[in-house]
């Protein structure tokens, strides 16, 4: 497994809990000289570069202007072109149940649309997508104790690797 993941492993999120678990993993955000804004075609370009090296791309930042979605597609279009078997998992948030009619939640709420659309193309495009919806993660701070634990979050990402077959949705709960 070639795991490519979005967010900085420095940081207490996602990325770091894969950090821990995966520690061949490779990071894409700016500490790693990746500009996931996308503001100019060079980044984009890079990143297209990129994560056709992987074949797991772990979808966990949330970026403005629905990069995170731009992401998703551009990976798997890439993986599509160059018949890249692989598996694209994102991370969701629990507001995208919600009527919350935010940027955020409109964000995550297209991000799932997307991904499970990809999903019912497995069987043609060979790449896996799972979309993640996580309802509330544990970052440390105070006000999110009773949150989602990281670490309970990277187990599903795991398990849905593991499994032999394709896992478009699930959602977690504290």
């Amino acid at each position: 497994m070639n795991i490519l993941c979005s967010g900085n492993p420095n940081h207490n999120t996602v990325a770091s809990a894969i950090q821990k678990r995966f520690p061949n993993a490779d990071f894409a955000c700016r500490t790693t000289g990746f500009d996931l804004t996308f503001k100019t075609l060079d980044s984009q370009t890079c990143f297209k570069n990129q994560v056709c090296k992987y074949d797991i791309f772990i979808n966990s930042s949330n970026i403005a202007n629905g990069v995170q979605r731009q992401l998703l597609n551009i990976t798997h279009a890439e993986w599509m072109r160059l018949d890249i078997k692989g598996h694209i998992i994102n991370i969701g948030s629990s507001i995208e149940l919600s009527d919350d009619t935010g940027d955020y939640a409109h964000s995550k709420k297209a991000l799932r649309t997307r991904s499970l659309e990809l999903s019912k193309q497995t069987g043609i495009s060979g790449v896996k997508c799972t979309h993640i919806i996580a309802s509330g993660i544990d970052d440390g701070k105070l006000e999110h104790k009773n949150w989602l634990d990281l670490d309970d979050i990277v187990n599903a990402i795991d398990y849905i690797l593991q499994a032999k077959y394709n896992i478009p949705l699930i959602h977690l709960e504290p």
